[in-house]
């Protein structure tokens, strides 16, 4: 097990992560049904959790149709999710008080990477909580 792993180690393998699962929408219903699951799973709550939501809302509406990202985006957002829910990752998350440090690295690297693209989510979910269907009879 390696214990000392800089940025460019979890880029790569966060790249390596991304090429393996791809950004079809196949692969994309794939990690966004294993993040929830494994999420679900879990009887901890992930100190990080609000930005896994956040990363699975954003999927899924791109999934959807709903929200538009680019290929480069939706895989930070895969490799990402996909990292998480690895059992062997950079350092096992079974590890008791570390187990978790390399995961929550990664969402920090994610959210650096992602920021204009989460930033026009949380505008877009504003706007679209703001939305009025009117009916017309």
């Amino acid at each position: 097990m390696k214990k000392n792993f800089n940025n460019d180690d979890l880029l790569a393998f966060l790249g390596r992560l991304a090429t393996k699962w791809g950004t079809g929408h196949e692969s994309v219903s794939k990690i966004l049904d294993k993040s929830r699951d494994f999420i679900e799973k879990k009887n901890y709550k992930l100190p990080f959790i609000d930005k896994v939501t956040e990363l699975l809302e954003m999927l899924s509406e791109y999934s959807k149709g709903n929200f538009k990202l680019n290929e480069a985006a939706v895989g930070w957002i895969v490799a990402t999710l996909a990292y998480l829910i690895l059992p062997t990752d950079l350092i096992p998350d079974f590890l008791p008080g570390v187990g978790l440090t390399d995961d929550a690295a990664a969402f920090i690297l994610a959210f650096r990477q992602l920021s204009q693209e989460l930033e026009h989510f949380r505008r877009w979910k504003e706007l679209e909580s703001n939305t009025v269907e009117i009916d017309k009879e």
